[in-house]
């Protein structure tokens, strides 16, 4: 099988078992209303290291799967995920890949994704809704923000110990 598609192969695995950690796992490991998005680091990563393009191609499928496993409004977390996974796209580098995703930029990233990420879906999902703007921000875009870039630490820190021996 040729690298290209085994690494498409293992970035699909990859989604799937995000989003089933998602679903499963996020709500226990939630801290207040404040939930990581697992999905959203995953596809940090793989916007990261193969650009815009490839990302929202994961990005849109994890999203359906949350919003259909939820019950919630379909196409919202789909729509956020691809936004966010675009903007961090939007910083690829075929040349610094490498270097970036072992970086603490990467969590950067993860963070300015997971505000954006946030952001959407707190003024799609609630925008016909009367609520406290400022709680509803700080509660559910800042501090998931914060703790989705928290986690992703652990990847990064993986990948930097790691280096080139790990292979896709």
């Amino acid at each position: 099988m040729r690298l290209e598609v085994r690494r498409h192969i293992w970035y699909a695995g990859m989604m799937l078992v995000l989003v089933a950690l998602h679903v499963s796992v996020v709500p226990l490991i939630s801290v207040g209303d404040a939930i990581p998005s697992l999905p959203l680091i995953g596809l940090v990563f793989i916007a990261l290291r193969e650009g815009a393009t490839p990302g929202m191609l994961y990005a849109f499928p994890a999203g359906l799967m949350i919003d259909l496993y939820m019950g919630e409004v379909v196409g919202i977390s789909a729509l956020a995920l691809v936004v966010s996974t675009f903007a961090v796209g939007l910083f690829f580098d075929a040349e610094k890949t490498a270097r970036v995703i072992r970086s603490p930029r990467a969590v950067a990233l993860v963070l300015l994704a997971a505000a954006i990420f946030g952001l959407i879906y707190v003024f799609a999902y609630f925008q016909s809704l009367s609520f406290d703007l400022n709680a509803i921000l700080l509660q559910h875009v800042l501090a998931s923000a914060v703790y989705t870039a928290v986690l992703s630490t652990i990847p990064v820190l993986i990948l930097a110990r790691t280096g080139s021996r790990l292979k896709v």
